[in-house]
């Protein structure tokens, strides 16, 4: 995109959000494309602009906030795992885009957890996703991409559920999947969370919700070499933010990761 085309973006943008109606020119807004796209200049404000002009992820928007302060970007994680998982059927997609969202109740028990995803076939004729989910998972309520098919037990103690896909994907063609998952009513009070991936998940967000009423004492992020493995390979300490723990990757592979905490 050229940068008339992306000066043209932010006119529709400005218009209809009603953030230009300070401007006194159109040309004054150039200037600062402008400026922004040579890297000379970049306003918070005006990354805000580029965020909202061109629908940017959360995780997109948060490395862009990084760079402008300073920061750098977070690492992704791979190959940490230290046997290989069998998995219930050979990955022959990708993940662009993962966000899920784990959330427990007053009671500090496990309700919830929320999926959104993108997925890329790496392979025609890809007909659907499998859902690998904690044992305790009572209900999954397929939102958008499809309806749920088979189950699955495997890799000593995993369990999975098939989505299958409203329409076959043939390579690079992707579909977009959003899903719940409900648990079981338990008296116990989880103390930690765990996302694996095997093939590539890109552009992956996890957040842990909690209820204001049962907050943890003190929290980690952790990476693990195995799904149930007891201790950590590294952890570092981390705050809440409005009741929830959140970290972002840009990408995860061969790997499990996760938070855990202290009541």
């Amino acid at each position: 995109m050229n940068q008339s085309a992306i000066a043209r973006v932010f006119d529709i943008y400005m218009f209809e959000s009603g953030e230009g109606k300070d401007f006194p020119s159109s040309r004054v807004l150039k200037d600062r494309i402008s400026r922004a796209l040579s890297g000379s200049v970049l306003t918070p404000q005006t990354l805000n602009w580029f965020v909202g002009a061109f629908h940017m992820t959360e995780g997109d928007a948060a490395r862009l906030r990084e760079t402008l302060n300073g920061s750098a970007p977070p690492p992704g994680i791979s190959n940490t795992l230290r046997t290989e998982t069998k998995l219930a059927r050979r990955q022959r997609h990708r993940t662009i885009s993962l966000m899920e969202r784990y959330v427990f109740g007053p009671a500090g028990t496990l309700s919830t957890r929320h999926t959104r995803q993108m997925i890329r076939a790496v392979e025609d004729g890809v007909e659907s996703y499998i859902f690998n989910h904690e044992p305790e998972v009572q209900a999954i309520d397929v939102l958008q991409g499809g309806r749920l098919g088979r189950r699955f037990e495997y890799g000593e103690g995993l369990k999975g559920v098939e989505i299958v896909l409203e329409t076959p994907l043939d390579t690079s063609q992707v579909a977009a999947l959003e899903y719940d998952a409900t648990f079981r009513e338990s008296p116990a009070s989880p103390t930690q969370v765990r996302r694996a991936a095997y093939a590539r998940a890109e552009q992956f967000s996890l957040t842990v919700q909690f209820s204001e009423s049962r907050k943890p004492r003190e929290a980690w992020w952790c990476v693990w070499d195995d799904h149930f493995a007891h201790l950590p390979l590294e952890e570092r300490p981390v705050s809440l933010r409005e009741n929830s723990l959140v970290n972002y990757l840009p990408y995860l592979e061969q790997a499990v990761v996760g938070f855990r905490w202290g009541w």
